[in-house]
């Protein structure tokens, strides 16, 4: 049985070409069965700000801690889909919680 270790929001920014936004990220991890730590990150964007910038499937997230991280839209974003859009990153596996912890530092507190 999976057992959840931790799951909470931050504040970092969303970044299409040379435009950013504040935009809140959650991060999520999971210890699974075979002991490996899978961690999902995502953010919710307003499609209209978007589609202003000229996004269709990928942005950048720029995390608490600085870094980098792309995140995207699983289809062609158009005015159809919800005015709250929702980005992932590809799932980052730590073998420890301590590996964890260091690519995820905003996870220590």
């Amino acid at each position: 049985m999976s057992e959840h270790l931790t799951q909470a929001s931050y504040p970092g920014e969303i970044a299409i070409g040379n435009e950013r936004a504040p935009a809140s990220y959650k991060i999520k991890a999971v210890k699974g069965d075979d002991g490996a730590i899978r961690v999902s990150l995502s953010l919710t964007a307003p499609r209209d700000w978007l589609l202003k910038h000229g996004f269709r499937h990928e942005a950048t997230l720029f995390r608490k801690n600085g870094s980098a991280v792309p995140v995207h839209f699983e289809e062609t974003l158009n005015v159809a889909d919800n005015v709250a859009v929702t980005l992932h990153a590809d799932e980052v596996v730590c073998r420890t919680t301590e590996d964890l912890h260091r690519a995820f530092p905003e996870t220590c507190n």
